[in-house]
C-alpha cells in the first residue's frame, strides 16, 4: 500500500525564537512579543525575515518600555505612539482639546475667585491691601460678625498706596431704607456726605452674640476713569429685634484704589471672618 506524507498538519510551538535552532516549515516562535510561523526552513534567519517568516500575531504597546514612567502618568495615543503624560501639579484636571489633538493638565478657572480672608479680634482696623488687579472689575466682600463697642457702627475707608494711606474727601453714600423689626422704630431713608470716611451702618454691640454681618459690592477699583461705587446691606439682632440695612455709597475720585480698610467709628474692631472674592472680567 502506498504511503502518502502530508507533512505537518498542525503549527508546531518551539517557544522563544533561537539563532542555532534549525526551524521548518509550520514551526512557531515568540519574536519581541509577536509571533511567527516558518514558511521556509532556515537558521539563524530572524523571524521579521519575511523570506523565512510570516507574522502571525502582532504585540500590543508594551507600557514598560515608555521611557519616564512615574506615579501619576497618564499614557496616551499621540497620532503615531503611545506616549505619557506627566502628572500635572495638586489640583489640576485633565483636559482634552478635541479631535486631532493631545490632552492635557488645565488650572480650573472661576469667574468668582477668593482673595484673601482675614479676622479681626480687638484691633484699631483691618485692611485688605494689595488683592485688586486688572483681572477683576467686580469685587465681593462677605462681613461676618462684626461688632465693637456699644452703639458703634463700622465705617470702611479706601486706600490709595501700599501704607494705607485713608483718603479724607469727597465720600457719599445714601442708606436705602433702615429697619427695625418688629418694631420698625427707626425706619426711613437717610443721605449725607461724611468727610471723614464712607459708613456702612452696621449695629455694633459689646456681645458677639448681637454682631452684624453684611455683603458688599464694590466696582472697579483700579479704574482712573470712574468714581469708586460701593453696596450692599447688612443684618443684626439687637435684644427683641432685627435691624436691616441698605446701603449705596461712592468715593468720587478717578484715583485708583490698591485697599480697603474696616474699622469701628469708636473703639476697635471685632470680626469673625472678612473675606474678599474677585469676579473675573
Amino acid at each position: 500500500m502506498a504511503t502518502v506524507n502530508l507533512g505537518r498538519i498542525k503549527f508546531v510551538w518551539q517557544g522563544a525564537y533561537n539563532g542555532a535552532t534549525a526551524y521548518v516549515a509550520d514551526d512557531v516562535v515568540s519574536y519581541n512579543g509577536s509571533s511567527y510561523i516558518c514558511i521556509l526552513a532556515s537558521t539563524g534567519n530572524l523571524p521579521t525575515n519575511a523570506t523565512y517568516w510570516s507574522l502571525m500575531a502582532q504585540s500590543g504597546t508594551d507600557i514598560t518600555s515608555i521611557a519616564g514612567l512615574a506615579q501619576g502618568d497618564v499614557l496616551y495615543y499621540n497620532g503615531t505612539s503611545w506616549v505619557r503624560l506627566g502628572a500635572g501639579t495638586s489640583g489640576q484636571y485633565l483636559k482634552t482639546n478635541g479631535t486631532g489633538a493631545n490632552p492635557s493638565w488645565s488650572t480650573v478657572s472661576s469667574d468668582f475667585v477668593k482673595l484673601a480672608e482675614t479676622t479681626a479680634s480687638n484691633v484699631s482696623s483691618v485692611s485688605l491691601n494689595g488683592y485688586f488687579t486688572s483681572d477683576y472689575d467686580v469685587y465681593k466682600i462677605f462681613i461676618d460678625g462684626v461688632y465693637g463697642s456699644s452703639s458703634a457702627y463700622a465705617a470702611i475707608t479706601f486706600n490709595t498706596t501700599g501704607s494705607y494711606t485713608e483718603q479724607t474727601s469727597s465720600y457719599n453714600y445714601v442708606f436705602g431704607s433702615y429697619r427695625n423689626i418688629p418694631s420698625d422704630a427707626d425706619g426711613g431713608v437717610y443721605t449725607s456726605n461724611d468727610g471723614a470716611s464712607l459708613i456702612h451702618y452696621l449695629y455694633a454691640d459689646t456681645s458677639e452674640i448681637r454682631a452684624g454681618s453684611a455683603n458688599l459690592t464694590l466696582f472697579n477699583p483700579m479704574s482712573t476713569s470712574y468714581y469708586k461705587l460701593i453696596t450692599g446691606n447688612s443684618v443684626f439682632r439687637n435684644n427683641d429685634y432685627i435691624g436691616i440695612t441698605g446701603f449705596s455709597g461712592s468715593w468720587d475720585s478717578t484715583t485708583a484704589i490698591t485697599g480697603i480698610r474696616f474699622k469701628m467709628s469708636t473703639g476697635n474692631i471685632y470680626a469673625r471672618k472678612i473675606r474678599l472674592y474677585g469676579v473675573k472680567n
